[in-house]
């Protein structure tokens, strides 16, 4: 690598806005699209990143951990509210979706895994991926990066272990120093050093090449086209992410908040156990709030739901569907409001326990049940929401298969001929 300057970083990076939006992935991607990009952002004046939620139904993957709810029973100390939708796991489990967000911003998908990565990913959940992704070495991984952020002058998304924590988890990366042989990037599981303000507050990693498990890149030349509307694929997706279904403590779609209802009427450990532990669990159930309120957030937005035939019928079922995540994101203030609003004790812990509940009156609400069946009660009224809106979205499905219509254009081509959708 004795070709590269000593040390590179493209200027005015966006940071990462992951206390909004829990999917890293779209989030890194968002911002490596659009930097140097003003056709995207033409294209999505309100942010890529909803646009890549909603189209790609990663906006509709929520679930309910009760490991993490009961964490003094399976020793978890920090959980991971968003597990659905990030982490290495869940995003091999959809890896359709990677490639799908990234030809839909015009770029074509180039996945690169790392086959000397330190972090051995289960082969399993990996084959569908690695089966169309280039498996190459570090040596290709630091040359590919560099040539990203010097030639193209584009940030690279890559999946970075970060073992301190652990986890795997979608970075963004910015920059290099010392000709590549240390690394510069954004990612919220790794700290900026002191004095690193110039450099907008990145991470400096060293032997990093080993960290890297894959980088989903931006591949130059146009995608493939595709098969079907976006706002078609955006209802196929949809329906898809939201499925329920519950796998060992972990559950899914609908099947989250039947969980996490449960979960708070459960009296055992909650109105007797000591601080630590209802704290923990009251600090799990305001973050659960919090990430189905952001991915809910970025699924309501109706860019999506114009130009679908049938004269109105169809685009009309999916503004009632899109309203349905809107309504959540409300109710899930609505949870905070009554118990666990994070404004109301949240602060930074220490190694073992990275955030703390610290607000005493707080606790002691949460032990009360008439408290917890209110917060119940909001969970139960979203589910039907949720349920609703993927109704909905199954008939606006079953109308558009069944449908020749191309908007609301005049004539219908069925005037003349018997209706296929009716």
């Amino acid at each position: 690598m004795g070709n590269l300057t000593g040390s590179f970083i493209l200027p005015d990076v966006l940071p990462l806005n992951h206390a909004e939006h829990p999917d890293l992935f779209l989030e890194a991607l968002s911002v490596a699209a659009a930097y140097g990009n003003d056709r995207l952002a033409e294209r999505f004046p309100m942010g890529v990143y909803p646009h890549l939620s909603g189209y790609t139904g990663r906006g509709w993957l929520i679930g309910f951990d009760e490991a993490c709810y009961y964490w003094e029973r399976h020793g978890i100390p920090n959980p991971h509210p968003d597990f659905a939708v990030s982490g290495i796991d869940a995003n091999l489990r959809h890896h359709e979706t990677l490639r799908e967000a990234v030809a839909y911003l015009g770029y074509t998908p180039q996945f690169l895994w790392n086959g000397e990565s330190r972090c051995a990913a289960d082969r399993g959940p990996a084959s569908a991926f690695l089966a169309a992704a280039e498996t190459v070495d570090q040596m290709e991984i630091r040359r590919y990066v560099t040539d990203c952020l010097t030639r193209r002058r584009k940030p690279v998304v890559c999946f970075l272990h970060c073992p301190h924590i652990p986890i795997v988890e979608a970075a963004l990366l910015t920059g290099f120093d010392s000709e590549g042989e240390v690394v510069i990037g954004q990612s919220p599981y790794y700290e900026a050093p002191p004095g690193s303000a110039p450099e907008n507050g990145c991470f400096r990693l060293a032997d990093w090449e080993e960290e890297v498990v894959f980088i989903a890149g931006l591949g130059e030349g146009a995608p493939t086209a595709p098969e079907h509307h976006p706002c078609y694929r955006a209802i196929e997706n949809a329906l898809r992410y939201s499925e329920s279904y519950t796998e060992g403590t972990k559950h899914y779609g609908l099947s989250a908040y039947d969980a996490w209802q449960a979960a708070l009427l459960d009296e055992v450990g909650t109105t007797t156990g000591d601080d630590q532990v209802v704290s923990r669990r009251l600090l799990y159930h305001s973050s659960v709030a919090g990430h189905i309120a952001c991915q809910k957030a970025f699924t309501a937005f109706p860019d999506y739901w114009q130009a679908v035939p049938s004269m109105g019928i169809i685009s009309g079922l999916l503004q009632r569907a899109a309203a349905g995540p809107q309504i959540i994101h409300g109710l899930m203030w609505d949870v905070w409001q009554v118990v666990g609003g994070y404004w109301r004790g949240i602060e930074a812990g220490d190694a073992e326990y990275r955030l703390r509940w610290t607000n005493q009156e707080e606790i002691g609400r949460f032990r009360e049940r008439a408290v917890r069946e209110r917060a119940a009660a909001v969970i139960r009224r979203a589910k039907r929401t949720d349920a609703q809106a993927i109704e909905e979205l199954r008939e606006a499905k079953a109308d558009w298969d069944r449908c020749r219509g191309q908007g609301t254009a005049h004539p219908c081509p069925c005037r003349d001929v018997p209706c296929t959708r009716v």
